[in-house]
């Protein structure tokens, strides 16, 4: 591996150890440019390769699903099965844009105007 290749590497994992921190507010989480899988593909070392070889598709077809993950057009299984083989899990969550989900809700949060419906 390149002095660049490594050091890059280095970087990359820096980066998502300061986004992932659990001390930090989640609406602070952003998903990589290049999308969560290339860049801890990336920070752990790992070719397309060797990811291919575990979920037994081509390396092509790994590239190909890292594009979509980038395009935001990959399914949560896709996303779900490249993590596995990379050692991770998926966390999937949706999350206020701001502010906290009881601010969101406002009234309906302490329980002003319910309805009972969904």
């Amino acid at each position: 591996m390149s002095v660049n290749r490594q050091e890059n590497k280095v970087l990359t994992l820096k980066q998502l150890t300061t986004q992932l921190n659990p001390e930090r507010s989640i609406q602070a989480v952003q998903r990589p440019p290049e999308g969560w899988l290339r860049a801890f593909r990336h920070a752990l070392g790992f070719s397309l390769k060797s990811i291919a070889g575990r979920l037994k598709v081509s390396p092509q077809a790994i590239h190909q699903l890292e594009k979509s993950e980038e395009a935001g057009t990959i399914s949560l299984g896709q996303l779900e099965a490249v993590a596995g083989a990379m050692g991770c899990r998926l966390a999937y969550a949706v999350v206020p844009q701001k502010g906290s989900l009881a601010e969101l809700a406002g009234p309906a949060a302490t329980g002003a105007n319910q309805t009972g419906g969904t």
